[in-house]
């Protein structure tokens, strides 16, 4: 402070004014701006704008969760299966590929095992999905790599057949085995070979032209062969001429715009030439124009028709439901730009586009429902009926309700409905008391009529067992009194039905009659039980299986009187019937 009042007293005297004894002390102070805001008892009101806007984020900030959660549910539980394509030919996976949704990406690389044009490895495994759009990575074969060098090996000291082995062990394309006459070197020996290569010392590539020349032994006075004009005939008459007189025929197939397919366009051996038997013969064959495939993504299905048939290619034109638009190509079996070989079938697959009608099948059966769909199922439309049963009075398998109906629906459409049960039913008991009396017991012919009455199937099962009459039922695959559907199938356990002989009724009293109880379910005619049989439904001495109905109808009360009847005693009646 002492340097500040120095200061001042000096700025003082410089302006003459009369300085003090002792400066007089000063002090600044420099005063804020600020008001301290009072404090009040609420807050000032909000305004409309801020209150819609907070509304607003919250809203977005809760649909922006939901739909995250939805998609993390779609991403983890949906997806496109991958298949192995690994062997298989490139166009398959193409076809896949444009039904899925997915994209295709090509490496290629040579490889001995794969055939060319067929698929070597992918970047993701089978059986694990993808997502539409998503790119699948297939490496496809060259098939084998020509430059690759072969060891050369002693091909004199080898056989004919260990050459063709060597060459077809290492993919030798053009060795060429050739035979002649040797005096020096052994039937079947290599006597000499040429590579056309100068450069080749130990090892040659595997388009390396190698001329082998084999041994035929010494040259005998062998027979000799005139050579016919060949041009003239069909190959197959060629191939007779060539083993009948021991000529070796080779066929080199050439393209020519003019000459239609297998017509012979030259010989190497002139006709009337005369050669040895064993001697070769190369014939020329013309391959037909060479047709080079066209893109038929551009095509409709007429002119794609028209396009082949112009071009002499041999098509089928099928049509499947997919994702693409009508009309559109979905896939065509030999890839755009290759060269057709002869004998192949160009199949091409047209879209149906992904709009199905479909009419409304309540009141219809779901058989009708869903031979509908197969139909369409067989042209790619994957159309899946969901069905759930209830019980209705409408007949069981008919649809009473169909959520999806006189409409249009895209294919891998599921369609849900609901089919009736049929009417409530009943389980009746079939069991039985099981009391070896065939009046009470349940024979498989009373357990038919049972379910004829219910709206049950019975389906019967021989299954012996003890304490119960052949014949009777004596299990069932539903409870008694089961509240099931009209036309359910019920399994029935019954005992193999015995035979038994018919005794003869007739004059029997009703005690001796229903002795006979153990082995036939008698019924009384009119339910009269009195007096004496005078008829009886089965023939006495007749052969039945046990527990049969026999019905038995009686003379009534006797009345009474005081002369002896004609009728046979209790003892006669009961000796005229056999013991069951």
């Amino acid at each position: 402070m002492s340097d500040n009042n120095s200061f001042l007293s000096n700025y003082g005297k410089k302006n003459g004014e009369e300085a003090a004894a002792t400066p007089k002390k000063m002090t600044f102070e420099q005063k804020s701006g600020f008001k301290k805001p009072e404090r009040s008892g609420t807050r000032p009101p909000e305004s409309s704008d801020n209150k819609r806007l907070k509304t607003l984020l919250i809203a977005g900030g809760g649909l922006l969760i939901i739909i995250i959660i939805v998609l993390i549910i779609a991403l983890r539980g949906g997806g496109i299966e991958v298949i192995d394509f690994t062997g298989r030919p490139l166009n398959e996976a193409k076809l896949w590929a444009n039904e899925n949704g997915v994209m295709l990406s090509q490496n290629q690389a040579y490889s001995d095992m794969v055939k060319d044009g067929n698929i070597i490895e992918q970047d993701i495994p089978a059986g694990q999905k993808l997502s539409k759009g998503s790119f699948l990575t297939l490496t496809v074969s060259l098939g084998n790599d020509m430059s690759v060098m072969v060891p050369l090996p002693d091909l004199k000291s080898m056989t004919a057949d260990e050459v063709s082995k060597w060459a077809d062990d290492n993919f030798m394309s053009k060795v060429r085995i050739s035979a002649e006459y040797s005096e020096d070197v052994d039937s079947g020996k290599v006597i000499s070979f040429t590579v056309n290569d100068t450069t080749v010392v130990k090892e040659v590539r595997r388009d390396s032209s190698i001329l082998v020349i084999v041994s035929k032994g010494p040259e005998e006075e062998a027979a000799t062969v005139k050579v016919p004009d060949l041009k003239s005939k069909s190959l197959a008459e060629c191939y007779t001429f060539a083993a009948e007189n021991g000529i070796t025929l080779t066929i080199d197939e050439q393209y020519d715009d003019y000459i239609p397919v297998g017509t012979i366009m030259s010989q190497s051996v002139k006709a009337d030439q005369m050669i040895a038997k064993g001697s070769e013969i190369v014939l020329v064959v013309s391959k037909g124009k060479k047709i080079t495939v066209p893109d038929f993504s551009d095509y409709t299905k007429e002119q794609a028709s028209a396009a082949a048939s112009g071009l002499g290619l041999p098509v089928t034109i099928t049509e499947k439901y997919s994702s693409s638009s009508t009309g559109r190509l979905i896939s065509q079996s030999i890839e755009a730009g290759s060269i057709y070989e002869n004998g192949e079938l160009l199949e091409l697959i047209y879209s149906l586009g992904n709009k199905i009608v479909l009419a409304s099948y309540e009141g219809q059966t779901r058989d009708a429902l869903e031979s509908w769909a197969q139909s369409l199922n067989d042209q790619g439309a994957r159309l899946t009926i969901n069905a759930t049963e209830t019980k209705s009075s409408q007949p069981r398998g008919t649809i009473i309700y169909q959520d999806k109906a006189n409409t249009t629906v895209s294919y891998k459409t599921t369609i849900n409905i609901t089919v009736s049960a049929g009417n409530v039913v009943y389980v009746p008991d079939f069991s039985g008391p099981q009391d070896r009396n065939y009046n009470n017991a349940i024979t498989r012919e009373k357990a038919i009529a049972m379910c004829e009455a219910a709206g049950l199937i019975p389906v019967f099962v021989q299954d012996g067992t003890g304490g119960v009459l052949p014949g009777e039922v004596w299990s069932q695959s539903i409870a008694p009194g089961t509240e099931t559907s009209e036309g359910t199938k019920i399994t029935l356990l019954y005992k193999p039905a015995a035979t038994v002989a018919v005794p003869n009724f007739v004059g029997a009293l009703v005690a001796d009659a229903k002795y006979h109880l153990i082995s036939l379910d008698i019924v009384f005619a009119g339910g009269v039980e009195e007096g004496t049989v005078v008829s009886q439904s089965l023939s006495a001495g007749s052969t039945v299986a046990a527990g049969s109905v026999i019905t038995l109808t009686m003379s009534g009360a006797p009345e009474e009187s005081t002369e002896p009847t004609a009728s046979p005693t209790t003892t006669e009646a009961a000796t005229s019937i056999p013991a069951p």
